[in-house]
């Protein structure tokens, strides 16, 4: 379907890593935008909807490189002890955490005694040369650990135990841990809804 590589536009080294090896799963090539564009300063994302942020950063790369193929993406984490904080602010809200230990720690103790259920949302956007917009998305549902657990993985992966499981992500190997992902999922969502051709013009 593709005859050259998806561009990720992020400027998350290990965001990018994460999503290149979900559509390496299903047989695609995809790298950081990097690779054929210097580094550049995104727009201030949206605070609302992870659709536009996604599509925001897409359109900006695509627009600096109209015959490629652009992926954006937004995700964000929606804690069922605190309905209204995070989401789409995830990450700005907890900026003030800047290591994943530091964050995790401060998650952990955040749900102690409370609901410890938690879903993470990633939705992505690809640009075509074509100028077609196509939508994925996909959703991790689980648990907070009580502790950090494992080495397989970056971020929130060594706290959060997947629905039916006991193990976090991080203690799982990638053939396991790969499926429960939000982001297999929105690349899985996305390719199929690309194959079935829907789309939207930008």
């Amino acid at each position: 379907m593709f005859n050259q590589p998806i561009l990720i536009a992020s400027n998350n080294l290990d965001k990018t890593i994460e999503l290149a090896k979900c559509f390496k799963v299903a047989n695609v090539h995809a790298q950081s935008y990097q690779n054929k564009l210097a580094r550049t300063t995104f727009p201030k994302e949206g605070t609302t909807s992870y659709l536009d942020n996604a599509r925001q950063k897409a359109i900006f790369i695509a627009e600096k490189m109209p015959h490629a193929y652009v992926l954006g993406d937004d995700s964000g984490m929606i804690v069922d002890a605190y309905p209204d904080k995070f989401g789409v602010e995830t990450s700005r809200q907890l900026v003030d955490y800047p290591t994943d230990k530091d964050k995790n720690d401060y998650l952990i103790n955040l749900v102690a005694g409370k609901s410890r259920n938690v879903t993470l949302r990633t939705d992505l956007v690809l640009c075509s040369p074509s100028h077609h917009l196509y939508h994925g998305f996909g959703e991790f549902k689980g648990t907070f650990s009580d502790q950090e657990r494992g080495q397989n993985g970056y971020g929130f992966d060594k706290i959060l135990i997947p629905q039916g499981e006991t193990h976090t992500l991080a203690e799982m190997p990638d053939c396991k841990k790969a499926p429960y992902l939000h982001r297999t999922k929105a690349v899985h969502n996305l390719l199929k809804r690309a194959v079935q051709n829907e789309y939207e013009y930008f």
